[in-house]
């Protein structure tokens, strides 16, 4: 059941844009040091937006509840609108990384900024594994490509195979690599995950190319084709500009890896889906973390409604709900990334929250533990 009483538009049709502000704070950065200013400032500036800025306009602007009327959700879902906004974003992004190792290869930062520098353009550019997740459920094979496109920009091109085929059938389960597991830092999570998804995407991708008769290295794999687009910005970046603006190129793709490993320990942390008379429960809203602060989803394109997507995954970006039944995030992403970076505080933080949410049941706890 819908939170609150539903709306025959869109009430944010207008404000979707404000997530290709995203691409644009590399050009931001550019124009500030053309303009003189300490290069110091300039390295840091993705975090600073993203860890303080964001999050305090998360906090000021507040939650946001509303959701579309089931009688636009056919109507919002055929408008090319939403659509051309993730493929305008998703350009602007492959400009944004060239400008970024433009920026490096130049020489205005030492290695201390390179490094600052290349882990926050991770999380400014981690939208494209956002974009990538949207439009990897199309249905459309245009969107899907596009999909391919904009993971392989930083070669997380075996993304969406794991995703559609593993962590949907398997999400809030000890056989899912992306559902992080009570009292699991951040940290282990990220040496289980990382390797974890991408193992089991090129097992998938070799399943399911056999059962149409070709071999792993066949053009049709879909991860070999995003591999493909990264393997020509690398070739574009190291050309372009040399070595040091290759390794930078590298860095940020690591980074990006990074901050979707977080956004996985957050979709899920703790949260279990149990074994009754024998089979696994149905994925609900309850084994999925939301957040309903307005900024932040503006931004994200509703990544953050994220139980509403476990439960209809065909549904696009601007008709997910915000549902009943799902445990609420204290803060937006940009916030409990900076509490699960401390382990201690997030476990302060997030423990209490979950055992309410689960009503102190510890069956409904992913302790890593259950068959």
């Amino acid at each position: 059941m819908d939170r609150i009483s539903t709306h025959s538009v869109d009430p944010r049709r207008v404000l979707w844009p404000a997530g290709l502000s995203m691409p644009m704070v590399v050009p931001a950065c550019l124009a500030a040091l053309a303009l003189g200013a300490p290069t110091w400032a300039v390295a840091i500036t993705p975090l600073i937006l993203l860890f303080g800025v964001c999050t305090a306009l998360d906090h000021v602007f507040g939650r946001d509840h509303r959701n579309v009327s089931l009688e636009i959700v056919m109507e919002l879902e055929e408008d090319p609108y939403y659509r051309r906004l993730l493929f305008i974003v998703t350009g602007l992004f492959a400009v944004s990384l060239l400008v970024a190792c433009w920026i490096v290869a130049s020489g205005v930062f030492g290695p201390v900024q390179i490094v600052l520098f290349g882990l926050g353009l991770g999380l400014i550019h981690a939208p494209l594994v956002l974009i990538g997740h949207e439009l990897g459920h199309a249905k459309s094979l245009r969107d899907r490509r596009v999909a391919r496109v904009a993971l392989g920009l930083i070669g997380y091109g075996h993304f969406s195979i794991e995703h559609n085929s593993g962590h949907h059938v398997h999400v809030a389960t000890v056989r899912d690599p992306a559902s992080a597991r009570y009292g699991e830092s951040i940290y282990r999570f990220a040496l289980r995950e990382i390797p974890g998804v991408l193992m089991n995407a090129l097992v998938a991708e070799k399943a399911r190319l056999t059962r149409k008769g070709f071999g792993f290295w066949h053009w049709r794999n879909t991860i070999l084709q995003s591999w493909l687009v990264t393997a020509g910005m690398a070739l574009a970046v190291v050309l372009a500009f040399g070595p040091v603006a290759l390794a930078f190129y590298v860095l940020l793709c690591a980074s990006v890896w990074f901050t979707i490993t977080m956004a996985n320990y957050t979709a899920h942390y703790g949260l279990a889906r149990r074994m009754i008379d024998g089979k696994r429960e149905p994925c609900r809203p309850e084994h999925s973390w939301n957040s309903s602060f307005f900024f932040s989803n503006i931004l994200f394109f509703n990544l953050q409604r994220h139980s509403d997507h476990h439960t209809n995954a065909q549904k696009p970006f601007q008709t997910l709900s915000d549902v009943d039944g799902a445990p609420e995030l204290p803060s937006g992403y940009p916030g409990v990334f900076a509490l699960m970076l401390v382990p201690p505080l997030w476990y302060a933080v997030i423990h209490p929250i979950l055992w309410d949410a689960i009503d102190g049941d510890d069956t409904r706890l992913n302790t890593g533990l259950q068959a």
